[in-house]
């Protein structure tokens, strides 16, 4: 479903939409709530994202439910399914939206998505200076991942994805993910 009328940032966070919305160029967009193997699978990336970085407060870690304002120019809030931004980025919790894209985005397939759409919302994230993007597929199992500038990586269950330079230390065997 998508609202008719163009809203602010501000507007769209004080609007009392019912449901999950996004804010794409000012449009409300109505998002399909996650199957439940897909939102468990966010669960548990947010939950290990959380466990490493809060002790440390190197950063913050978000689940699903958080909305991030990508651009400064542009009317468009996404809602990762779990997300990551440096503490240096983001010095404190913010009370509204999250003001900035994250360093860390992941986005977990559900049977209702499709694959073009997944991939334009990596670009987008990738666009908007995200420096990594994990897009999980719990149907293959496999999580991709994004960097600017880099080669995509496909990683399947025998592997272990890592935070790289994002989050350096962070890693969790691609098995547990979907366990």
């Amino acid at each position: 479903m998508v609202a008719t009328r163009l809203m602010t940032i501000q507007e769209f966070e004080t609007s009392p939409l019912p449901g999950r919305w996004e804010l794409i160029d000012g449009e409300p967009i109505a998002v399909t709530p996650s199957s439940g193997r897909s939102s468990r699978i966010g669960g548990r990336v947010y939950s290990r994202l959380a466990d490493f970085v809060e002790p440390t407060e190197i950063g913050w870690a978000f689940p699903a439910d958080a909305g991030f304002i990508l651009f400064g120019d542009r009317a468009i809030v996404r809602s990762p399914d779990a997300a990551f931004v440096r503490r240096d980025r983001l010095p404190e919790e913010p009370a509204g939206f999250v003001p900035i894209a994250p360093d860390i985005a992941v986005e977990v397939l559900s049977p209702s998505d499709r694959q073009p759409e997944a991939i334009a919302k990596v670009a987008m994230y990738l666009q908007a200076g995200v420096r990594l993007v994990w897009l999980v597929d719990p149907y293959k199992p496999t999580v991709t991942v994004f960097q600017p500038d880099a080669s995509v990586i496909v990683l399947g269950e025998s592997d272990i994805l890592d935070g790289g330079e994002v989050l350096p230390g962070f890693s969790v065997a691609v098995v547990d993910i979907f366990a």
